[in-house]
């Protein structure tokens, strides 16, 4: 199962020019840019997934980030509120897999997909010089929680 899995992360990607960002919060818009900045920085083939699969990233007071299942990337108020640009790339990473997922039409239970978002994000984490400690606990943990 894993090897299908790499290799549709190694199909062609269509992309999108620019993602749009929504103005909401007090200057929330920059600190998601500032997390666009950081992936293509420190990974740019993850930027790449995510610039292919990701057309507009929005704002909501939900409990946690998410997608809409089509193209574009929900970011919570509680992660914004958080601070951490670190954090904030982490959900757009791990987020555009799942969109990256579904655009392909790859079907999985959700624990098993969860857990390969998180080792997507674990291994962008893993590249950063600062990750916050508690970003790469959460990650671990969460995949163990998912195996």
């Amino acid at each position: 199962m894993k090897a299908w899995f790499w290799l549709l992360l190694f199909l062609p990607l269509s992309g999108y020019s620019q993602i749009s960002i929504d103005k909401a919060g007090d200057g929330w818009h920059l600190k998601i840019d500032s997390a666009l900045t950081l992936i293509s920085q420190y990974d740019s083939a993850k930027y790449e997934l995510l610039n292919s699969v990701c057309s507009k990233i929005e704002f909501w007071n939900g409990c946690y980030s998410t997608n809409d299942g089509e193209e574009i990337i929900v970011v919570a108020v509680q992660d914004v509120r958080l601070g951490s640009i670190n954090n904030l790339a982490s959900v757009l990473v791990h987020e555009s897999l799942h969109l990256y997922l579904m655009d392909r039409g790859v079907e999985m239970l959700s624990n098993v997909e969860e857990n390969y978002c998180y080792r997507y994000e674990l291994e962008f984490l893993k590249k950063l010089p600062n990750p916050e400690p508690w970003l790469i606990s959460h990650a671990i943990e969460q995949i163990e929680a998912t195996q």
